[in-house]
């Protein structure tokens, strides 16, 4: 009995289910946030073809999108947002699960993997595309070695991953060259059946190798073809994502300063991502050392792999430099942890192929291990800290801001005017067609956000005066503006002429996603 209990204590499965419990007490406690709104507010209004149409705005290609859908239809059913967390809750378990059953690292090594900030807390709790995608690449991983096997299985999975974030382009791409050198060029393979026939065109052994050999090769090539489908499928959404987002351009007169920008946030931001909006690293004594140990270790990983295995080495390294390229010349503003973990599971995916080569020594493992553990333990704290906050506190003011509109603004004696949707989009799904809120820059009502050059523009309190004078000629209702507190660092924006404050929203995590609602009072 006592064995019994000591094999179950020990097991995967009871690891997992810790972690599956700890996340999911802080996924219930969080709040939704603007970028998760918009998601579902999206699949919500829009239907599969508008959804197709739209993306090439939004600059991420449709897996994500697709499969929540169909819970965003059946909100008048019950379903919430919750499905969404869900999702990326049972997807974040899943990867511990294979990572901690299938991954060849010793005990040190997973664990620091599994409690560092990007498993600890960012992909399970924040409800986005990034959470499903070490579950794909770990899925990945396991059948890299049996691609023989599983050819089409193994072209599943990467197609699905290259639609999931636009991010994991190059780490499938090179995965797709990968695979089309190693079944079709290094080998001859479309060849080598029939120059087996040709040296023995009698022969009855030959002949059934001959038709086994090409049932495979068929195979593979439409394995080929679906890896190579899932990138152009990419290509098409996307296309012209750089004219159609405002926010997203491809801009190469600031690569230095955004290089140097994205590079030291690539770091800074695992050991503490509040730095990019206090522009103050909290715990110094900690995270300064944390920070250069990391930029260590990061770099040993990537010269010991580049001296054990050139090939493993080149996907790591082109997919992260892919991925950094994207943030510098294209969108710089913010490198989330979510996106920097995404380039830590394609490096943690080329050390876990490296390390299961029989012919790497203990000493090599050895040392991989205590970097990898090194490396990802110093983000902990990290995560651990905005674990506790998001239990503590509200991750976004969306939800109490909405409560206090549902209970106190008359939906049909009002009209509630924002000028800043990416931000008040949260508020929107909280209100749940309740009560609307009217955009300024589009004079219609705010369903999801379109990332145009309008919203680049947002009322200063000269602008606000004007455009309400314009609006209420042509609408007899109280008039009320809701002005997140991002308003108030850019604009300064802190009391508007005419209108009177009525409420004020708690302090959310997220700078920015508070709240003030003012009344107009001026007739």
């Amino acid at each position: 009995m006592k064995e019994k209990f000591l094999k179950i204590l020990n097991s995967n499965i009871f690891y997992t289910f810790i972690y599956a419990i700890f996340t999911l007490v802080i996924v219930l406690h969080h709040e939704i946030w603007a970028d998760e709104a918009q998601v579902w507010q999206l699949v919500k209004n829009l239907s599969v073809v508008e959804l197709f149409k739209h993306l090439v705005n939004e600059g991420h290609p449709a897996f994500f999108y697709l499969i929540n859908m169909p819970f965003a239809k059946l909100e008048n059913w019950g379903f919430s947002i919750f499905a969404m967390q869900f999702i990326c809750w049972f997807a974040s378990c899943m990867a511990v699960y294979l990572f901690l059953r299938f991954s060849p690292f010793n005990k040190w090594a997973k664990f620091a993997v599994v409690t560092s900030a990007g498993f600890l807390y960012f992909f399970p709790v924040i409800a986005r595309s990034y959470s499903i995608i070490p579950l794909l690449v770990f899925a990945i991983a396991i059948l890299y070695k049996k691609s023989d096997k599983h050819p089409l299985w193994y072209a599943f999975l990467i197609f699905i991953t290259a639609n999931t974030h636009v991010i994991m382009f190059g780490f499938c791409a090179i995965l797709m060259l990968e695979f089309l050198y190693r079944n079709f060029i290094k080998d001859n393979f479309c060849f080598s059946s029939f120059k087996a026939l040709a040296k023995n065109p009698k022969g009855m052994e030959t002949k059934k190798q001959v038709q086994g050999d090409n049932k495979k090769q068929n195979t593979k090539i439409i394995a080929l073809g679906i890896m190579l489908l899932g990138l152009i499928a990419v290509v098409l959404q996307l296309h012209g994502t750089t004219s159609s987002n405002a926010f997203i351009r491809l801009d190469i007169s600031q690569f230095t300063q955004n290089t140097f920008k994205v590079v030291s946030q690539f770091f800074i931001n695992c050991i503490d991502n509040r730095y990019p909006e206090l522009h103050s690293i909290m715990c110094p004594l900690f995270s300064i050392p944390a920070i250069l140990i990391s930029v260590f270790t990061y770099l040993s990983l990537f010269i010991l792999l580049f001296l054990k295995d050139k090939k493993l080495f080149s996907i790591a390294f082109f997919s992260i430099l892919f991925q950094l390229l994207i943030y510098i010349i294209g969108y710089n503003h913010w490198i989330f942890v979510t996106r920097i973990f995404c380039a830590h599971v394609i490096l943690i995916f080329c050390i876990w192929i490296l390390l299961e080569n029989e012919n790497i020594s203990q000493r090599c493992k050895k040392g991989f291990n205590i970097l990898l553990t090194a490396f990802f333990l110093l983000t902990f704290l990290n995560g651990l800290r905005y674990s506790i906050l998001d239990y503590r506190y509200n991750y976004s003011s969306a939800k109490e801001t909405a409560e206090y509109i549902i209970k106190n603004i008359d939906s049909k004696n009002s009209v509630i005017i924002s000028d800043n949707s990416p931000y008040v989009i949260s508020v929107v799904y909280y209100l749940h067609d309740k009560n609307k809120i009217f955009l300024a820059q589009t004079d219609d009502y705010l369903k999801y956000v379109v990332w145009e050059e309008y919203l680049q523009h947002l009322l200063s309190q000269k602008n606000w005066r004007v455009y309400v004078d314009k609006f209420i000629g042509t609408k007899d209702k109280t008039i009320y503006a809701i002005i997140p507190f991002f308003n108030e660092k850019k604009l300064g924006v802190k009391n508007l002429e005419s209108f009177e404050l009525i409420y004020q929203s708690s302090p959310a995590i997220v700078n920015g996603e508070g709240f003030k609602i003012y009344k107009y009072i001026e007739k």
